[in-house]
Protein backbone atom coordinates (compact mmCIF):
# COMPACT_ATOMS: atom_id res chain seq x y z
CA UNK A 1 0.00 0.00 0.00
CA UNK A 2 0.98 3.65 0.37
CA UNK A 3 2.16 6.13 2.99
CA UNK A 4 0.82 9.70 2.83
CA UNK A 5 3.08 12.10 4.71
CA UNK A 6 1.54 15.41 5.68
CA UNK A 7 3.62 18.48 6.42
CA UNK A 8 3.28 18.96 10.22
CA UNK A 9 3.35 22.74 9.73
CA UNK A 10 0.69 22.62 6.99
CA UNK A 11 -1.28 19.45 7.69
CA UNK A 12 -4.26 20.52 5.61
CA UNK A 13 -2.16 20.51 2.43
CA UNK A 14 -2.66 17.21 0.60
CA UNK A 15 -0.47 16.19 -2.35
CA UNK A 16 -2.66 15.87 -5.46
CA UNK A 17 -1.61 12.26 -6.09
CA UNK A 18 -2.77 11.30 -2.60
CA UNK A 19 -6.33 12.65 -2.82
CA UNK A 20 -7.93 9.50 -4.36
CA UNK A 21 -6.39 7.33 -1.63
CA UNK A 22 -8.19 9.19 1.16
CA UNK A 23 -11.51 7.56 0.23
CA UNK A 24 -10.18 4.01 0.67
CA UNK A 25 -9.08 2.07 3.76
CA UNK A 26 -7.10 4.53 5.85
CA UNK A 27 -5.04 4.14 9.04
CA UNK A 28 -3.93 7.25 10.91
CA UNK A 29 -0.98 7.63 13.28
CA UNK A 30 -1.49 9.38 16.61
CA UNK A 31 0.38 12.55 15.57
CA UNK A 32 -2.50 13.56 13.28
CA UNK A 33 -4.92 15.83 15.17
CA UNK A 34 -8.63 15.04 14.80
CA UNK A 35 -9.31 18.58 13.55
CA UNK A 36 -7.03 17.82 10.60
CA UNK A 37 -9.17 14.82 9.69
CA UNK A 38 -12.35 16.83 10.05
CA UNK A 39 -10.92 19.59 7.89
CA UNK A 40 -10.09 17.05 5.21
CA UNK A 41 -13.56 15.54 5.39
CA UNK A 42 -12.21 12.18 6.60
CA UNK A 43 -14.68 10.33 8.82
CA UNK A 44 -13.97 6.63 8.24
CA UNK A 45 -10.33 6.46 9.31
CA UNK A 46 -9.08 4.39 12.21
CA UNK A 47 -6.22 5.13 14.56
CA UNK A 48 -3.35 2.80 13.72
CA UNK A 49 -2.81 0.55 16.76
CA UNK A 50 -0.84 -1.82 14.56
CA UNK A 51 0.54 -1.68 11.04
CA UNK A 52 -2.28 -2.75 8.72
CA UNK A 53 -0.70 -3.46 5.32
CA UNK A 54 -4.11 -3.38 3.67
CA UNK A 55 -4.72 0.29 4.49
CA UNK A 56 -3.14 3.51 3.35
CA UNK A 57 -1.17 5.03 6.22
CA UNK A 58 -1.67 8.74 6.95
CA UNK A 59 1.02 10.35 9.11
CA UNK A 60 2.98 13.56 9.63
CA UNK A 61 5.89 11.84 11.37
CA UNK A 62 8.49 10.48 8.97
CA UNK A 63 10.23 8.79 11.92
CA UNK A 64 7.10 6.94 13.12
CA UNK A 65 7.70 3.22 13.47
CA UNK A 66 4.88 2.31 11.07
CA UNK A 67 6.18 4.76 8.47
CA UNK A 68 9.71 3.41 8.80
CA UNK A 69 8.48 -0.18 8.51
CA UNK A 70 6.59 0.58 5.31
CA UNK A 71 9.49 2.48 3.82
CA UNK A 72 11.71 -0.50 4.62
CA UNK A 73 9.29 -2.71 2.66
CA UNK A 74 9.60 -0.36 -0.31
CA UNK A 75 6.04 0.98 -0.21
CA UNK A 76 5.20 4.17 -2.07
CA UNK A 77 5.56 7.35 -0.02
CA UNK A 78 3.62 10.43 -1.09
CA UNK A 79 4.61 13.70 0.55
CA UNK A 80 4.23 17.38 -0.15
CA UNK A 81 7.00 18.71 -2.34
CA UNK A 82 9.41 20.84 -0.31
CA UNK A 83 9.11 24.57 -0.87
CA UNK A 84 12.02 26.98 -0.33
CA UNK A 85 11.38 28.66 2.99
CA UNK A 86 9.57 25.70 4.59
CA UNK A 87 12.16 25.57 7.38
CA UNK A 88 11.39 29.19 8.23
CA UNK A 89 7.93 28.16 9.42
CA UNK A 90 9.51 25.92 12.05
CA UNK A 91 11.77 28.79 13.09
CA UNK A 92 8.79 31.12 13.50
CA UNK A 93 6.94 28.53 15.59
CA UNK A 94 10.01 27.96 17.76
CA UNK A 95 10.43 31.70 18.38
CA UNK A 96 6.77 31.98 19.32
CA UNK A 97 7.11 29.18 21.87
CA UNK A 98 10.22 30.73 23.40
CA UNK A 99 8.60 34.15 23.61
CA UNK A 100 5.59 32.72 25.44
CA UNK A 101 7.37 30.24 27.72
CA UNK A 102 11.03 31.26 27.98
CA UNK A 103 11.82 33.15 31.21
CA UNK A 104 14.53 35.16 29.41
CA UNK A 105 12.83 35.59 26.02
CA UNK A 106 9.55 36.71 27.56
CA UNK A 107 11.20 39.71 29.26
CA UNK A 108 13.21 41.07 26.34
CA UNK A 109 12.43 44.30 24.48
CA UNK A 110 13.63 45.88 21.25
CA UNK A 111 15.98 48.05 23.32
CA UNK A 112 17.42 45.18 25.37
CA UNK A 113 18.31 43.27 22.19
CA UNK A 114 20.21 46.15 20.57
CA UNK A 115 23.66 44.97 21.69
CA UNK A 116 23.01 41.43 20.42
CA UNK A 117 21.85 42.67 17.03
CA UNK A 118 24.98 44.76 16.66
CA UNK A 119 27.24 41.90 17.76
CA UNK A 120 25.62 39.47 15.32
CA UNK A 121 26.11 41.92 12.43
CA UNK A 122 29.81 42.25 13.23
CA UNK A 123 30.22 38.48 13.59
CA UNK A 124 28.54 37.97 10.23
CA UNK A 125 30.93 40.45 8.64
CA UNK A 126 33.85 38.53 10.16
CA UNK A 127 32.51 35.30 8.67
CA UNK A 128 32.29 36.94 5.25
CA UNK A 129 35.87 38.19 5.55
CA UNK A 130 37.08 34.75 6.66
CA UNK A 131 35.44 33.05 3.69
CA UNK A 132 34.22 30.25 5.97
CA UNK A 133 30.89 29.06 4.51
CA UNK A 134 29.98 26.91 7.52
CA UNK A 135 30.54 29.87 9.82
CA UNK A 136 28.67 32.13 7.40
CA UNK A 137 25.63 29.84 7.57
CA UNK A 138 25.77 29.83 11.37
CA UNK A 139 26.07 33.61 11.63
CA UNK A 140 23.22 34.15 9.18
CA UNK A 141 21.14 31.93 11.46
CA UNK A 142 22.09 34.09 14.43
CA UNK A 143 21.05 37.20 12.53
CA UNK A 144 17.79 35.52 11.51
CA UNK A 145 17.14 34.90 15.20
CA UNK A 146 17.29 38.65 15.77
CA UNK A 147 14.78 39.31 12.97
CA UNK A 148 12.40 36.65 14.30
CA UNK A 149 12.82 37.87 17.87
CA UNK A 150 12.13 41.53 17.09
CA UNK A 151 9.12 40.63 14.96
CA UNK A 152 7.71 38.43 17.74
CA UNK A 153 8.22 41.20 20.32
CA UNK A 154 6.43 43.61 17.98
CA UNK A 155 3.46 41.22 17.83
CA UNK A 156 2.89 41.87 21.54
CA UNK A 157 2.59 45.64 21.17
CA UNK A 158 -0.76 46.73 22.65
CA UNK A 159 -1.51 49.47 20.14
CA UNK A 160 0.45 48.92 16.92
CA UNK A 161 1.34 45.22 16.64
CA UNK A 162 2.93 43.58 13.63
CA UNK A 163 4.40 40.12 13.12
CA UNK A 164 6.91 38.27 10.96
CA UNK A 165 4.40 38.02 8.10
CA UNK A 166 4.02 41.80 8.10
CA UNK A 167 7.81 42.10 7.97
CA UNK A 168 7.94 39.71 5.01
CA UNK A 169 5.15 41.59 3.23
CA UNK A 170 7.03 44.85 3.78
CA UNK A 171 10.10 43.35 2.14
CA UNK A 172 8.12 41.94 -0.78
CA UNK A 173 6.18 45.14 -1.41
CA UNK A 174 9.31 47.28 -1.32
CA UNK A 175 11.38 45.11 -3.65
CA UNK A 176 8.54 44.55 -6.10
CA UNK A 177 7.82 48.26 -6.18
CA UNK A 178 11.44 49.18 -6.87
CA UNK A 179 12.36 46.51 -9.43
CA UNK A 180 9.42 46.45 -11.87
CA UNK A 181 11.58 46.17 -14.97
CA UNK A 182 13.55 43.20 -13.70
CA UNK A 183 10.53 41.31 -12.37
CA UNK A 184 8.48 41.87 -15.52
CA UNK A 185 11.35 40.88 -17.79
CA UNK A 186 11.30 44.29 -19.47
CA UNK A 187 15.08 44.59 -19.08
CA UNK A 188 18.11 43.05 -17.40
CA UNK A 189 20.34 46.13 -17.42
CA UNK A 190 22.24 47.03 -14.23
CA UNK A 191 22.24 50.80 -14.77
CA UNK A 192 18.52 50.80 -15.53
CA UNK A 193 17.80 48.73 -12.44
CA UNK A 194 19.78 51.08 -10.21
CA UNK A 195 18.06 54.13 -11.73
CA UNK A 196 14.61 52.59 -11.27
CA UNK A 197 15.40 51.69 -7.68
CA UNK A 198 16.63 55.17 -6.77
CA UNK A 199 13.78 56.96 -8.57
CA UNK A 200 11.10 54.86 -6.91
CA UNK A 201 12.82 55.07 -3.54
CA UNK A 202 12.88 58.87 -3.78
CA UNK A 203 9.19 58.92 -4.72
CA UNK A 204 8.31 56.68 -1.77
CA UNK A 205 10.27 58.63 0.80
CA UNK A 206 9.30 62.14 -0.36
CA UNK A 207 12.21 63.45 1.69
CA UNK A 208 12.26 67.02 2.88
CA UNK A 209 16.01 66.89 3.45
CA UNK A 210 18.93 65.32 1.64
CA UNK A 211 19.85 63.84 5.03
CA UNK A 212 16.51 62.19 5.81
CA UNK A 213 16.89 58.48 6.44
CA UNK A 214 20.59 58.65 7.36
CA UNK A 215 21.14 56.38 10.38
CA UNK A 216 23.13 58.54 12.77
CA UNK A 217 23.74 55.58 15.08
CA UNK A 218 26.03 54.02 12.45
CA UNK A 219 29.79 53.95 13.16
CA UNK A 220 31.26 57.40 12.62
CA UNK A 221 33.19 56.57 9.43
CA UNK A 222 30.17 54.85 7.87
CA UNK A 223 28.05 57.84 8.85
CA UNK A 224 30.54 60.26 7.30
CA UNK A 225 30.65 58.30 4.06
CA UNK A 226 26.85 58.14 3.85
CA UNK A 227 26.46 61.87 4.43
CA UNK A 228 29.11 62.74 1.85
CA UNK A 229 27.51 60.41 -0.70
CA UNK A 230 24.13 62.05 -0.15
CA UNK A 231 25.62 65.54 -0.54
CA UNK A 232 27.58 64.62 -3.67
CA UNK A 233 24.45 63.18 -5.29
CA UNK A 234 22.55 66.38 -4.41
CA UNK A 235 25.06 68.62 -6.19
CA UNK A 236 26.63 70.01 -3.02
CA UNK A 237 30.06 71.67 -3.55
CA UNK A 238 32.31 69.06 -1.93
CA UNK A 239 35.23 71.48 -1.66
CA UNK A 240 33.25 73.26 1.07
CA UNK A 241 33.36 70.18 3.32
CA UNK A 242 35.80 70.46 6.23
CA UNK A 243 38.89 68.46 5.07
CA UNK A 244 39.30 67.10 8.60
CA UNK A 245 36.04 65.21 8.13
CA UNK A 246 37.70 62.99 5.50
CA UNK A 247 40.73 62.19 7.67
CA UNK A 248 41.17 60.09 10.80
CA UNK A 249 43.93 60.76 13.29
CA UNK A 250 44.46 58.32 16.14
CA UNK A 251 46.53 59.49 19.10
CA UNK A 252 47.45 57.00 21.86
CA UNK A 253 45.86 58.32 25.03
CA UNK A 254 44.10 61.07 23.10
CA UNK A 255 40.43 61.78 22.58
CA UNK A 256 38.21 59.15 20.98
CA UNK A 257 38.76 59.19 17.22
CA UNK A 258 35.25 57.78 16.81
CA UNK A 259 33.67 60.60 18.80
CA UNK A 260 35.75 63.31 17.10
CA UNK A 261 34.67 62.03 13.68
CA UNK A 262 31.04 61.81 14.76
CA UNK A 263 31.00 65.39 16.05
CA UNK A 264 32.47 66.64 12.76
CA UNK A 265 29.73 64.85 10.84
CA UNK A 266 27.08 66.24 13.17
CA UNK A 267 28.44 69.75 12.63
CA UNK A 268 28.19 69.34 8.87
CA UNK A 269 24.70 67.88 9.13
CA UNK A 270 23.65 70.88 11.22
CA UNK A 271 24.99 73.26 8.58
CA UNK A 272 23.22 71.38 5.80
CA UNK A 273 19.88 71.48 7.59
CA UNK A 274 20.22 75.18 8.20
CA UNK A 275 20.99 75.70 4.50
CA UNK A 276 17.91 73.69 3.56
CA UNK A 277 15.78 75.78 5.91
CA UNK A 278 17.05 78.98 4.27
CA UNK A 279 16.40 77.55 0.82
CA UNK A 280 12.88 76.59 1.78
CA UNK A 281 12.20 80.09 3.17
CA UNK A 282 13.46 81.63 -0.09
CA UNK A 283 11.63 79.16 -2.33
CA UNK A 284 14.96 77.91 -3.69
CA UNK A 285 15.62 74.41 -5.04
CA UNK A 286 19.01 73.01 -4.02
CA UNK A 287 20.28 71.11 -7.04
CA UNK A 288 23.69 72.48 -7.97
CA UNK A 289 26.79 74.23 -6.63
CA UNK A 290 25.53 77.79 -7.01
CA UNK A 291 22.21 77.16 -5.29
CA UNK A 292 23.93 75.47 -2.36
CA UNK A 293 26.53 78.23 -2.02
CA UNK A 294 23.82 80.86 -1.86
CA UNK A 295 22.49 79.43 1.41
CA UNK A 296 25.37 77.42 2.88
CA UNK A 297 27.62 78.88 5.56
CA UNK A 298 30.48 77.20 7.37
CA UNK A 299 30.41 76.77 11.13
CA UNK A 300 31.07 79.97 13.04
CA UNK A 301 29.46 82.25 10.45
CA UNK A 302 25.87 81.72 11.46
CA UNK A 303 25.94 81.75 15.25
CA UNK A 304 22.90 80.47 17.05
CA UNK A 305 20.94 80.31 13.81
CA UNK A 306 22.96 77.29 12.67
CA UNK A 307 22.33 75.24 15.80
CA UNK A 308 20.48 71.96 15.35
CA UNK A 309 20.00 69.83 18.42
CA UNK A 310 21.33 66.30 18.69
CA UNK A 311 17.77 65.10 19.19
CA UNK A 312 16.81 66.51 15.78
CA UNK A 313 19.76 64.84 14.11
CA UNK A 314 19.19 61.51 15.87
CA UNK A 315 15.57 61.47 14.79
CA UNK A 316 16.38 61.75 11.10
CA UNK A 317 16.66 58.03 10.47
CA UNK A 318 13.36 57.05 12.04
Amino acid sequence: MTVILLDPLRPDTIPTRAVPLLSGPLAVTEDIHPTTLWGLGITGASWAEHDDPGATLLSSDRAHRFVLARMARGEDVIGAAPVPGDALLESVALMDTLRRNGPWESTQTHASLRRYLLEECYELLDAIDDGDHDLLREELGDLLLQVLFHARIAADHPDHPFDIDDVARSFTAKVRGRTPGILSGAHADLDTQIREWEERKAAEKARGSVLDGVATTAPALALAQKVLERLDAAGFPMDRVDPDLTRVSVQPGGDSAEEIARQRVRRLMSQIRCAEQRAQAEGLTLADRDSWLSVFHEAGETGAQSTVTSAQVDGDHA
